[in-house]
């Protein structure tokens, strides 16, 4: 087991004495700010949850687990599972793969599907507005020929 320093103590006394969900804030904020892997929302490890608490003993091993849920539902964390690739830990090694089960499993998820539509009618919104751009620049060429072919023929 590891020795609590005395600030360690304090810290984790004074930490149980807020509300649950101001526990579970913090936590989250110190996370975020300390390990890039989450930040940038990259597929963890297997056993990254036993990794955060021996790193965190200050905090309750339960609301590390709730941040660390909380993390894994969020879509942009399932979207870089549904992609696939690496995982890495909290040093931001690399340390194992997305299976395709894993990765199939994330794909099926509403929040992904809803992302990949919105992607879609994005993409078909920018090709729909090139397409009309060209068009345009069409029509202004054949206008433009038009005006130079009235004006040579007047001459």
């Amino acid at each position: 087991m590891t020795k609590e320093t005395a600030l360690g103590a304090a810290l984790k006394t004074a930490v149980q004495t807020m509300s649950k969900k101001k526990q579970t804030d913090m936590i989250a904020d110190y996370i975020y700010n300390k390990y890039d892997v989450f930040k940038r929302f990259k597929p963890l490890a297997l056993g990254i949850d036993q990794d955060l608490v021996t790193a965190l003993p200050q905090f309750d091993p339960a609301l590390i687990a709730r941040v660390l849920a909380n993390h894994c539902r969020r879509p942009r964390y399932l979207k870089a599972l549904a992609r696939g690739g690496k995982r890495f830990d909290l040093n931001n090694r690399f340390k194992g793969e997305v299976s395709a089960e894993e990765q199939a499993i994330a794909q099926q998820h509403p929040a992904v599907q809803q992302a990949l539509a919105a992607q879609a009618e994005r993409k078909a919104a920018k090709e729909k507005q090139v397409e009309q751009g060209s068009d345009a620049a069409a029509t202004d060429v054949d206008v433009k020929d038009e005006t130079e072919n009235k004006a040579a023929d007047q001459a």
